[in-house]
């Protein structure tokens, strides 16, 4: 039966994605319920609960809408987008305001990124200060 039970606790932590992690301690942290949460944010609780468990992506614009109802510093609103990005398994980079080369490095970058060896990566840490 332990072992059942074990199981079962592993499945659940596996579905849990970033923004379910770092939703539910924010809730935590309120006194919150799901519920309450999701009637804040104008969407249902079984879809923000999707959302948790990774079966729903997450539209980047609930970031905005958590951060202004919850008055999020700019530490915790960073937290919060970088784990919507990587639980929808991307990163968007806004370009409509950016220079034509800046563009074109943009780009270059996102198709290079996958094959980049730890050398080039420490490299480019370097040179963009991270």
């Amino acid at each position: 039966m332990y072992n059942n039970i074990k199981n079962a606790f592993f499945k659940v932590i596996d579905m849990i994605s970033k923004f379910g992690i770092f939703i539910r301690d924010f809730r935590k942290r309120r006194g919150e319920s799901l519920r309450a949460m999701a009637s804040r944010m104008g969407i249902s609780a079984a879809f923000l609960s999707s959302m948790e468990v990774g079966r729903k992506r997450i539209p980047i614009e609930y970031a905005k809408t958590i951060k202004e109802a919850y008055n999020l510093s700019e530490e915790e609103y960073a937290l919060l987008y970088s784990a919507i990005m990587e639980t929808n398994n991307k990163v968007e980079i806004e370009i409509n305001n950016m220079s034509e080369p800046q563009k074109e490095l943009s780009m270059v970058f996102a198709r290079k990124i996958e094959s980049a060896d730890p050398e080039l990566i420490e490299k480019l840490r370097e040179v963009l200060g991270d």
